[in-house]
């Protein structure tokens, strides 16, 4: 009797360890983790879907915030280059309001600067970002300007005329003729159904006006010093000087207006992060509502297991003391 009845009895005690160094395992992971478990099929149907879903949309909304993370810095390198812009026109309108007649003399200083501002705008309109002419419109791998400062002198004092799309102004690469594409702005989504056009490009009458007023302003030495008199002289000076200081404070107002509009596209996909982090969170918390333990009191429950697994050994080592080999 007492061998059959300690058999039995270690048949239950192994059975009890084996349960108790499953739930050993089970709270080991939970407390290394932090979750009740990584297996979906762990959780019922419901749950399982609910974490399923959670970890797709949080999958999404880090996508459209990696596009943000791209498309940022080109909207600041956007700002620092119209306030480039901006400045290059105001240096040379000052200069040029500072020279209230022709004067040979001050045709190298003043000229100098003039070509300084076309190379600096044609190395600002052909800035590289990612791989990317950030001026270019669709033909992203094509710089949009050739040398500014080459450009031939104007024949008259003439007002802009506006070129538009899909033609080309004669400063661009592909000019003359016409491509839509160098007109199109860059866009994306920065949120589920949102879109941002934030891309800027070189055709914009914005720049043409500036590009032209430059243009205007170089040519006035070239009138002035090809005229038969000093009357003539004075003459042409005045007029191509009037026209490029009207061309470029006409440019400035075009060029404040693209930074507002990268200013309100900067907010705009700013915000739209922020709204993404804030779904982020709120999926994030669904799922560790379902997945995540207390790993104080999973720690608890873990010592409680140990100390009955400790205890159980016991039990088995003072069972097989008394089995029926001692007694042969």
């Amino acid at each position: 009797m007492l061998s059959v009845t300690t058999y039995a009895s270690q048949l239950q005690t192994l059975n009890n360890i084996k349960r108790s160094q499953s739930a050993f395992s089970d709270l080991s992971n939970q407390v290394a983790t932090g979750v009740k478990s990584n297996d979906l099929s762990d959780y019922g149907g419901t749950d399982a879907g609910r974490i399923v879903n959670s970890r797709q949309q949080v999958t999404r909304l880090e996508a459209y915030n990696k596009a943000i993370d791209i498309v940022t810095p080109e909207l600041k390198a956007y700002n620092l280059q119209l306030s480039r812009m901006d400045k290059l026109a105001s240096t040379v309108s000052e200069a040029l309001q500072g020279q209230g007649t022709y004067d040979a003399e001050d045709e190298s200083q003043i000229g100098s600067t003039i070509d300084a501002a076309l190379s600096e705008l044609t190395s600002l309109l052909n800035e590289r970002l990612g791989g990317r002419y950030l001026w270019s419109g669709g033909n992203y791998d094509t710089a949009p300007v050739s040398d500014l400062s080459q450009l031939p002198d104007l024949a008259a004092a003439d007002p802009f005329a506006e070129t538009a799309s899909p033609d080309l102004p004669d400063y661009y690469t592909a000019a003359p003729g016409s491509d839509a594409t160098a007109w199109r702005e860059a866009s994306f989504s920065p949120e589920p159904g949102k879109t941002v056009t934030y891309g800027q490009v070189a055709s914009d009458p914005a720049i043409q006006r500036l590009v032209y007023g430059l243009q205007m302003a170089k040519s006035a030495f070239a009138a002035a010093s090809a005229a038969p008199d000093d009357t003539a002289a004075q003459t042409a000076w005045r007029s191509f000087r009037d026209q490029a200081v009207t061309e470029l404070s006409a440019a400035r107002t075009g060029l404040q207006g693209l930074t507002t509009d990268v200013a309100i596209d900067l907010t705009a996909v700013t915000d739209s992060g922020k709204a993404n982090d804030a779904m982020i969170n709120i999926f994030k918390d669904e799922e560790g509502g379902i997945v995540d333990i207390d790993t104080a009191e999973a720690g608890v429950k873990l010592t409680q297991i140990q100390n009955q697994l400790q205890a159980t050994y016991s039990i088995v080592a003072s069972l097989a003391d008394t089995s029926l080999v001692k007694f042969l």
